[in-house]
């Protein structure tokens, strides 16, 4: 069989495409990815490939690709339970044209990609590997159901936490510098990215979260912050840091400790987090307070 009679390649760029159509590609594979593009698809610029099988219509393959600043684009991929752990020569020709189309599509200077570990990723490994991308590590996704009792974590007096919104774009992008300083969360990624654009990504994004988004002052200076991206009743960590200067002093936990609250007080459901598998004590970290091992992704990152 060749490739046109065995699989169909749906392509939209949500410059050029509606959200309806858009969600109509997604809303296959599955539901909460639809809750996701749905307040994406308006705010940023974002590219999908999907592959089905002709034969039995069943999604097989969902990629794609969201623009995070001018430099670089993060992409995406959902495997569907209908994929084939026998990888036949078509279903291969179809993913390198998938990537292939991506590739043409984002200008960038960089691309990285998060893939949920499994069995099925492993065969498909070398299609990443040969479009350019280089695995760097993997990341393990926790999850957390917001009013599940924890410990009183604060041990530690002498600093207060206050509202993120209440700090200047140039303060809180002083301390996001500071707190990368030696950090272990994907080090290797800061080769790829401008530390400042990364720290834009997540002041401007269009869900941060104003209330359960905050920033510990010890002795009056900036120590550390949590910031909380929602969506309805879900919420993300997108981002937990520290001044190297002020780690193991229990900032990161009263951080999270209000968080909790203050999310349990917007009736919000479930927390996730991702995290790099080498940095131990943010792991750590949040192990202690109840999260639970989802599942694992894997890191790759191409330049151009």
């Amino acid at each position: 069989m060749n490739l046109k009679s065995s699989f169909e390649i749906k392509e939209f760029d949500s410059k050029t495409d509606t959200i309806d159509q858009m969600i109509s590609c997604v809303c296959p594979f599955r539901l909460e990815l639809v809750n996701f593009f749905g307040p994406l698809i308006k705010t940023k610029h974002v590219i999908v490939r999907s592959i089905f099988c002709i034969r039995s219509k069943n999604p097989i393959l969902y990629i794609s690709a969201v623009q995070e600043g001018g430099d670089l684009y993060e992409l995406d991929v959902f495997i569907s339970e209908n994929f084939s752990t026998e990888l036949i020569a078509d279903m291969e020709m179809a993913i390198s044209e998938c990537f292939r189309g991506i590739f043409e599509s984002t200008s960038g200077f960089g691309k990285q990609l998060f893939i949920e570990t499994n069995v099925m990723v492993e065969n498909i490994n070398h299609i990443f590997l040969a479009a350019g991308m280089r695995f760097i590590t993997t990341f393990s996704e926790l999850g957390f159901s917001i009013g599940t009792p924890v410990l009183n974590f604060r041990e530690t007096v002498g600093f207060q936490l206050l509202p993120f919104r209440d700090f200047s774009y140039q303060q809180s992008n002083e301390l996001f510098q500071r707190s990368s300083i030696n950090s272990l969360d994907c080090p290797e990624g800061l080769k790829f990215r401008n530390v400042t654009k990364v720290f834009d990504s997540l002041f401007f994004h269009p869900l941060l979260d104003a209330n359960g988004s905050l920033v510990a002052m010890v002795d009056g200076v900036m120590a550390g912050f949590v910031m909380i991206v929602k969506h309805e009743d879900q919420a993300e960590i997108a981002y937990l840091g520290v001044a190297e200067e002020c780690r193991s002093k229990g900032v990161g936990s009263a951080l999270i400790e209000e968080a909790l609250v203050i999310l349990a007080r917007d009736k919000v459901k479930n927390l996730t987090v991702i995290v790099d598998e080498g940095n131990f004590p943010a792991l750590n970290l949040y192990l202690r307070f109840g999260m639970k091992l989802k599942k694992n992704r894997i890191l790759f990152l191409a330049e151009g």
